[in-house]
Formats: structure tokens, sequence, C-alpha cells
């Protein structure tokens, strides 16, 4: 969940800024962005395992507060001015993104998605839909930033695909997918940040 085209803005900003990275081939990634989003998912996934026989009304309301929080964070991304040569489709993706899983945590928080069923397909396309955008915003990016956001759109589209295909999944199973897969992919999103934020930055 995460984005980045190129930026090549004042050399100066641009080595000093905690805020992002540059890697040797002039792709922008907003480090604290990219951590904020890791860090929660993997609240959430803890807050799901920590009740592993959480109701189905309780999953939908961390479910919710997850996909409400993530999508203010596209929304905001949206606004960035550091979108490089890609900078109207990365901001437009970003927004209707961020509407997009807005939309769904409220449907969720407001009981709207009832059913074991009716939960996973939401979780499942909240997960792809991100996974295609992560995906997208790889092949507009360059070096390791490519290929991380590369990994972790893949990796959230099959995550959104064992949700949507997982025949007769049971609410314990809507759990435990839910926690281990936030967890696993917050904890990349995190390792990509922390990776991006400690490389050596290069301007020009």
């Amino acid at each position: 969940m995460t984005a980045v085209p190129g930026h090549h803005g004042d050399p100066h900003h641009a080595a000093g800024s905690p805020a992002r990275a540059t890697d040797p081939h002039g792709a922008a990634v907003s480090v604290w962005h990219i951590l904020a989003l890791g860090l929660i998912t993997v609240l959430f996934g803890v807050a799901v395992l920590v009740w592993p026989a959480a109701t189905l009304r309780l999953l939908g309301i961390l479910a919710g507060i997850w996909l409400i929080a993530t999508g203010v964070l596209r929304i905001v991304r949206a606004f960035r001015r550091d979108h490089g040569v890609h900078g109207m489709a990365d901001q437009l993706l970003s927004g209707a993104l961020g509407l997009v899983l807005i939309l769904g945590g409220v449907a969720c928080i407001r009981n709207i998605v009832t059913g074991v069923i009716a939960l996973a397909v939401l979780l499942g396309l909240a997960w792809m839909l991100s996974g295609f955008a992560e995906f997208l915003f790889g092949l507009f990016s360059k070096g390791s930033t490519r290929v991380w956001l590369l990994v972790l759109g893949v990796a959230s589209v099959v995550v959104g695909l064992l949700f949507l295909t997982w025949p007769d999944i049971t609410p314990r199973g809507v759990v435990l997918l839910t926690g281990i897969t936030a967890l696993i992919l917050g904890t990349g999103e995190i390792t990509f940040a922390l990776q991006q934020r400690h490389r050596p930055t290069q301007s020009g």
C-alpha cells in the first residue's frame, strides 16, 4: 500500500529530508507514508489475532477502522506534490482508492456488511484493489523501489484472491486469515520503508 514515482526537486531538500528517500534512478519514496500504512496494517493484524474468537461484528468494526485509516492516508498522499511525470494518474489512483477504502470501512462499521461471506468478499476486494495500485505504482518506479512495490502488490492481490476463493470459509477462518495476512503484509511495508529510510540518498 504505497506509492512513489520520481521526483527531481531541490537536491539539497531531497538529500536532507527524513521523509523521502531517493534511489539512484531518481525515484522518490514517501517513507513516512509507507511506514504509517505498514504500522496501521500490523496493528490491525495484532488486534484481530488478540481476539481469535471475535464475533463478526467486532471483526467488522476493526476492519472498518483499518480501511478508513488506510483510505485517509491514500487521500492525503493524493494531495502531495511530488508525483513526478506520472503525477495526475498517480494522484487520481491514490485518491480513488482512498475513497473506495473509506466507503468500505464505513459499510463495515455501520454493520451494512453482514455475514462471513460478505465480510470476506469486502476484505478480499480491499486487498486486491490495494495490490493492483501497488503494482501500478511499481511500474511507475525504478530500481529497488520498483521491485519492492511489485512484490507487495502481487502479495496483496494473492491475499485478496484467498479471501474471495476460499470455499466455505468459516468466521474463525476469516479472523485467522485476516490477522496473519495483515501482519505479513504490514511487516513487508515497514521493512520496505526502513530500507528506503536508511539507504544513502543521491541528488540530481
